[in-house]
This record gives C-alpha cells, sequence and structure tokens, in this order.
C-alpha cells in the first residue's frame, strides 16, 4: 500500500492536470470569439470572407466538447436530474449513483473505443476534410479519442476518491 504522502501527491498532479485541460479549453473559446469577432470584422469592414473561421473554430467546438468534457466531470459542471436522489435514502442514494458511475463507465469506454477506430481509421486512409484547409482528419480524432479516455480515467478517479472518502467515514464512525 502507497504511504499517504504519495497518494496526496498524485492526487495533486492528477488535479493539476485536469485543470491545465480547462485552462486549454478555456483557451479555445477565447480564440473563438476572437476568430469570430475577426470574420465579423472583415466581412462587414473589409467585405472578406474567411472561410477558415469556420472550419477552425468548429474544430476548436469539437475540442472543447470532447476535452473539456474531464474538466467539467471534475468540477461537478455537468447537467443532473436530481429529483429521484432526493427522495431516496442516503444507501439507496449511493448504490443508485454508483449504478450511474458504471453505466457511465460502460458509456465512455464504448466511446473511446469508437473514437479510437475512427483515429485509426483516419490516419490509414490518410483521410482529409474536403474544405479549403485540407485537414488531415486523424488530428480532429484523435483529440477526441484523448477526450473520451480522459473522461474515464477522470470519471475513475472520482469513483476511487468516492470510495475512499466512504471508507474513512466508515472507519471513523468504528
Amino acid at each position: 500500500m502507497m504511504p499517504s504522502g504519495q497518494i496526496q501527491q498524485r492526487k495533486s498532479l492528477f488535479n493539476k492536470l485536469v485543470d491545465i485541460t480547462g485552462l486549454s479549453v478555456g483557451l479555445a473559446t477565447f480564440l473563438i470569439g476572437l476568430f469570430v469577432a475577426y470574420d465579423v470584422i472583415a466581412r462587414s469592414v473589409f467585405l472578406m470572407t474567411n472561410s477558415w473561421t469556420t472550419e477552425v473554430t468548429m474544430y476548436m467546438m469539437g475540442y472543447i466538447t470532447f476535452v473539456g468534457a474531464a474538466f467539467a466531470l471534475k468540477e461537478g459542471s455537468h447537467v443532473s436530474v436530481d429529483l429521484l436522489v432526493q427522495r431516496v435514502s442516503p444507501r439507496a442514494c449511493r448504490c443508485l449513483l454508483l449504478v450511474v458511475d458504471i453505466l457511465l463507465l460502460v458509456l465512455f469506454a464504448v466511446l473511446a473505443r469508437l473514437s479510437f477506430d475512427f483515429f485509426m481509421e483516419a490516419w490509414e486512409s490518410g483521410e482529409v476534410s474536403d474544405t479549403l484547409l485540407s485537414v488531415k482528419l486523424w488530428i480532429p480524432y484523435f483529440f477526441f479519442f484523448i477526450g473520451m479516455v480522459w473522461l474515464l480515467l477522470v470519471l475513475l478517479f472520482l469513483m476511487r476518491q468516492q470510495q475512499l472518502s466512504l471508507k474513512n467515514k466508515e472507519g471513523a464512525h468504528d
């Protein structure tokens, strides 16, 4: 068994990595705002069209969605409906949340596998987008895969934290 200091150090490192992910998503969001503002000004003032901005912002939205999901999960920012959870006993609530977490693990694993398959197919075929930039599609697919794996790891981490928290509470009552 690992000493408590090492566990805390790993927990801290993991949290920092997830926070860096959140910062990168925030930066991508800021850049989308800049690109859209640039595009609006270029079209309105200079009568220029910039088709690249649409494509770049579209890929950045994919990054924000898939990679940012792990940060949102860690922060508890996902939408949840707690109508049922509020009406059951604490023990039933824990069981219900465990079932939901297990179902999410399965879902995230399936999505990670599917996104990996998309990534590999695009990598092997050399497929590119049918747009002005001709982006190699393995690049955005890779970020979708990384996002799903990251989401899976964050969920496992949170489940482990919850398990340790329950053990500590049970130990305090003994």
